[in-house]
């Protein structure tokens, strides 16, 4: 009786102009939050983190989707609701930082966890549970299929410059190979040549070589 009474009072209060406190609307807040942040973290961590990623972008990652459910869900109601929705999609996917562009796979799980908070923060009375689940378990499914099959393909690519042109000659390639392979340390077993500075004798190397344990090789810097 007592909770009662006090649940009335916060329902029926505001402050700055708002209603201080609805039940309902709270539980199911928190509820889609849940189930939001669950399915968000499953790509997020165990298919992108645990997998090379990078601590810096799994931030991102998790900050951005639930900004946007927040967003997407509070003013969910207002007459902009898909519009306003498609619009803040739009403003993330084209999103640059001021350092360094996003690489194409963590652009790829920028879309995905905003796309599945845009979804999960939207769903109305015309969409089932079950088509929520199913098409969040899905996603994840063929993410963690791809990034399986990618697994595959254990030829890691790196972009370097090379000071030796005398070696990027058709009858020199396998000398090329070896002494790449001697430099690095690894296996390379694959060069691409990209553009050549005769006065500097420099060549732009795409060397292909298998993965290695201990040092992880990068083409962008990450400050």
């Amino acid at each position: 009786m007592v909770l009662n009474v006090m649940l009335e009072s916060l329902e029926s209060a505001k402050i700055f102009g708002l209603d201080f406190f609805h039940a309902e609307d709270f539980v199911h807040l928190l509820s889609r939050f849940a189930y939001n942040l669950f399915w968000v973290f499953i790509p997020s961590y165990f298919l992108y983190f645990k997998r090379r990623g990078d601590k810096e972008y799994f931030f991102t990652f998790m900050i951005a989707s639930i900004i946007v459910f927040q967003i997407c869900m509070l003013l969910g109601t207002v007459s902009l609701r898909i519009g306003f929705a498609l619009g803040l999609f739009a403003i993330f996917g084209i999103l640059r930082y001021r350092t360094n562009p996003i690489p194409p796979r963590e652009m790829t799980y920028l879309f995905m966890v905003i796309g599945m908070s845009v979804k999960n923060s939207l769903a109305n009375e015309n969409i089932s549970l079950a088509e929520l689940l199913v098409t969040d378990l899905l996603t994840v499914l063929v993410a963690f299929s791809i990034e399986l099959y990618l697994a595959n393909f254990k030829l890691i690519r790196k972009s370097i410059v090379y000071d030796r042109t005398d070696l990027i000659k058709p009858d020199k390639y396998e000398e090329l190979l070896k002494d790449l392979s001697n430099r690095f340390g690894v296996t390379v077993e694959k060069a691409d040549i990209g553009s050549v500075d005769l006065i500097k004798d420099q060549v732009r190397l795409m060397i292909y070589f298998q993965k290695v344990n201990g040092i992880r090789y990068y083409d962008s810097p990450k400050d």
